[in-house]
């Protein structure tokens, strides 16, 4: 959608939008909520489709109203015509004023906050403009909406899942030796870009040699040659990201390493095996996490096994030992991702994206990880 006069919104967004926005009210009425502010952006992108920068977006019974200054008047205009929410065009330091003559009209006297997004000065900055209503903390209600994905969601991260890999397939095939992390980094987050990413889902981790052994490296100077490539990168694509770790080898494998990729991959396999509606998320950690263990290398996987996926990279559930009683369900969309990590020596992680079904499950990337396909020659 380039050209923004032509812009309009569907049956099918604005059905989407008024389905989730039910759902909200729904869980806010069984809390004994009538009415929700969010200002998280993300937030506001999954339930109306709009994202911009300082909005704020209104949930009663019967109302959504946007809020947001002069910049986004024009792109906004296809939502205040679809009849499913209301806009509300002003400066921004007026805005949460604005909010009295929207809540007053819907006759609304308290909110419901959400506690995980909203800071202490913006909460006061409400209860000192907004004085007469009440303001009640709230937790994790639009994120429950979010960690079940539609087949609309599923098609989005699908997408990102096969930019993703396209574009390390390409980048590897440029790949030279003595080329910096930091330079493959941009030349990977270039190839997701030529190929419609909007961007990548989150800054890619490129660690080579006995960098792969720490965990959430930052790509530097050092020159890519023989040993360990660890490369965690994921896309963005219409709000949604993919994530994804494979670790190749320069040059021919030696010991620890071959071995330490054999039982990583069988620690992933028996999780993602784990992967089923009704699994203990705990459960499905403890699967990879025995594997390890069993090898003496437990103390070297200190993370946990992965988390939630969608429009941010890590949402709920997560697998780990703490996640004791959360069940998955048919709608998820999780990382699968152990690791076994030598300081001074290397690491070894590896990492697909694993849809949960109604029956099981299903591994939505494709890249081949076979101990065959491991080392890669420069």
């Amino acid at each position: 959608m380039t050209d923004i006069a032509a812009m309009e919104l569907s049956d099918e967004q604005l059905a989407r939008s008024q389905g989730r926005l039910d759902r909200l009210r729904q869980l806010l009425a069984d809390e004994g909520h009538s009415a929700m502010i969010i200002d998280h952006e993300i937030d506001i992108w999954y339930l109306t489709g709009f994202v911009g920068h300082d909005a704020t977006l209104v949930v009663g019974p019967d109302i959504a109203a946007i809020l947001c200054d002069a910049r986004y008047e024009e792109y906004l205009m296809p939502w205040k015509n679809g009849g499913v929410h209301q806009v509300h065009i002003g400066p921004r330091q007026e805005l949460v004023r604005r909010i009295r003559t929207v809540a007053q009209e819907a006759g609304i006297g308290t909110f419901a906050f959400q506690a995980e997004h909203l800071t202490v000065a913006r909460l006061q900055q409400f209860r000192t403009e907004l004085e007469g209503f009440d303001f009640v903390s709230s937790l994790g209600h639009v994120l429950a909406l979010r960690k079940i994905k539609d087949e609309h969601e599923l098609g989005i991260i699908e997408h990102c899942i096969d930019i993703q890999q396209r574009a390390l397939e390409a980048s590897l095939s440029q790949l030279e030796r003595g080329m910096t992390e930091e330079r493959f980094t941009a030349l990977l987050e270039y190839e997701m870009r030529r190929l419609g990413a909007t961007g990548a889902g989150f800054d890619p981790i490129v660690a080579s040699g006995p960098n792969s052994s720490v965990i959430h490296h930052m790509p530097g100077d050092r020159p890519i040659g023989d040993g360990p490539l660890l490369i965690d990168w994921g896309a963005r694509f219409d709000g949604y990201c993919s994530d994804m770790t494979r670790t190749f080898h320069i040059g021919p494998p030696d010991e620890p390493m071959a071995s330490l990729y054999d039982i990583v991959l069988e620690a992933q396999l028996a999780a993602i095996d784990a992967c089923m509606p009704g699994a203990d998320c705990a459960d499905v950690d403890a699967a990879a996490r025995s594997v390890i263990e069993g090898h003496g290398f437990g103390d070297q996987f200190p993370h946990g096994l992965g988390h939630g996926l969608g429009m941010e990279v890590h949402e709920i559930p997560n697998f780990s030992a703490k996640q004791a009683g959360i069940a998955l369900e048919p709608g998820m969309v999780m990382t699968v991702e152990p690791g076994i990590y030598l300081p001074g020596v290397g690491g070894v992680r590896i990492e697909d994206d694993v849809l949960i079904t109604e029956t099981g499950h299903r591994v939505l990337s494709d890249m081949d990880k076979a101990a065959t396909s491991v080392p890669l020659a420069i």
